[in-house]
């Protein structure tokens, strides 16, 4: 947080004749930001991807692909209620499939060549292939045509993501291998929108697919092994959130899945309920939205003496690993694994690497669900703020009190705002509203900036708009808080 004590001198590139100052493994937004800090200060650098355009995971397989099907879905949903507002003759929107994924696929190439246009741009030595370390300063380069090069380096960070996790459930390896089961790096071969989904996971990813795929018209299933869903989020926020899907489809906590059956079109789940009840789902597919656990077995981290911690790669808040040279960013060190956050800590190593001091602070850090109404978050809730030893506070406004919320009746939801007692200052906000993408960044000023509720509430916010909440949360808290001091 804001009151660390100052970070002592960070180790530079070590000196060297290599044939890079520094190599980085993966080409996701944690490796390219790395790369790009880099060059722009005249650092040798190669990046080397195991794709032929940069972008990983949230480019070809995450953020950015669901985010395409959501705003189609988005579009599905919101002509429900045109009719509410005097809009006639649009309520039966058509999916056409075709030009959907023509044009998801179109973003995300045009995307991917414009990254790598900007890499060479700056001069990053861009290698197409899967490398493996040699030693701590050396790594083989293998090419999609098996072909083989080293390469030596001053300073290496590995920034190779992490794959979908694959939970021991019997039938679903096999599942995978015929199309049955999908994970969200497969699920983009759909041949089209799927007429039933079951879904194992209630993480972001569950959450997000289950209801886009609701909004394309798919009888959807979704099962959860613990208490609650979405456990990264505010506990009210998630609870709120629950509340509205199950009005969409069934959502099962507490769940045991006991097999996984059948071939593309015709899967079928059975599982038991948290009372030990039996039940079975049959579906067109089933996708295991289980999350995401790193996988370093193919970059030898032996030979360069790198160790682990369970799965992922042990780092501290610089990003280094134990060995000094060596940093690790993204998901492959576990932790949030979302795409800003890799490009943070990516950024992070860079500058610790130029030899000024820099640490990734997960407590500022944030994320949006882009479900609907969308949840999100950035700092601390309440009860992290009081493990961390602050004297919190919070409040809470729900959506349906703001007029702009009511004009498009999108009154589900509510913002909570966390604020330390003494000082005023903002630690958390938490969301639950159909523009949470856009009004979050009002909250990571905040909270990254270390606003206090003063400042907040005496800003000006213009009317009538959403960001105003902002003001009003501030001032209701501020009240409160005199009040309870007798002031």
């Amino acid at each position: 947080m804001s009151n660390a004590a100052p970070l002592s001198a960070a180790a530079a590139i070590p000196p060297g004749d290599w044939d890079v100052q520094v190599a980085i493994i993966g080409g996701g937004p944690g490796g390219e930001d790395c790369a790009r800090d880099l060059a722009d200060h005249g650092v040798k650098v190669a990046m080397i991807n195991n794709a032929p355009l940069p972008g990983g995971e949230c480019l070809w397989r995450g953020c950015i692909p669901s985010k395409a099907w959501r705003h189609a879905a988005d579009i599905i949903r919101d002509r429900a209620r045109d009719s509410d507002k005097g809009v006639v003759g649009t309520h039966s929107p058509q999916l056409d499939w075709a030009t959907l994924e023509a044009h998801r696929k179109n973003v995300l190439q045009t995307r991917g060549e414009l990254a790598l246009k900007a890499d060479k741009g700056v001069k990053i030595d861009v290698r197409h292939g899967f490398a493996s370390f040699v030693d701590a300063h050396t790594v083989k380069i293998t090419a999609p045509d098996g072909s083989e090069s080293t390469l030596s380096f001053g300073a290496a960070v590995i920034a190779t993501g992490a794959p979908s996790f694959v939970p021991p459930i019997p039938g679903a390896r096999e599942s995978l291998a015929s199309g049955g089961v999908l994970t969200s790096e497969t699920i983009w071969n759909l041949p089209g929108a799927p007429r039933r989904l079951g879904i194992i996971g209630g993480g972001v990813i569950g959450v997000e697919m289950a209801q886009i795929c609701r909004d394309f018209g798919a009888d959807v299933l979704m099962l959860e092994g613990k208490e609650r869903i979405l456990g990264e989020v505010e506990e009210e926020i998630a609870k709120h959130l629950t509340d509205l899907l199950v009005t969409e489809f069934p959502v099962i906590t507490g769940a045991r899945i006991e097999e996984i059956t059948g071939q593309p079109d015709s899967m079928r789940i059975k599982y038991a309920d948290a009372a030990g009840n039996p039940g079975e789902f049959l579906c067109d597919y089933v996708l295991l939205a289980t999350g995401k656990r790193p996988n370093t077995s193919k970059l030898n981290l032996e030979a360069a003496g790198v160790s682990l911690a369970g799965a992922a790669i042990h780092t501290d808040r610089r990003g280094r690993t134990n060995v000094p040279h060596i940093y690790a960013v993204g998901d492959v060190v576990g932790g949030y694994m979302l795409a800003h956050t890799a490009a943070t800590q990516g950024r992070v190593a860079a500058q610790n690497l130029l030899g000024e001091p820099a640490e990734y602070d997960q407590d500022l850090d944030c994320g949006v669900i882009f479900s609907r109404p969308q949840a999100g978050f950035v700092g601390l809730t309440l009860a992290q703020a009081k493990a961390r030893g602050i004297d919190a506070a919070e409040v809470k406004m729900p959506m349906s009190i703001d007029a702009k919320a009511m004009i498009a009746l999108e009154t589900h939801g509510l913002i909570k705002l966390v604020a330390d007692k003494l000082s005023g200052r903002i630690v958390g906000v938490h969301f639950l509203a159909d523009h949470t993408d856009t009004l979050i960044g009002a909250a990571v000023m905040m909270v990254s900036g270390g606003l206090t509720l003063q400042q907040v509430a005496k800003a000006i916010f213009p009317h009538p708009t959403q960001t105003e909440l902002f003001g009003d949360l501030s001032r209701r808290l501020l009240a409160r808080l005199r009040r309870t001091n007798g002031r």
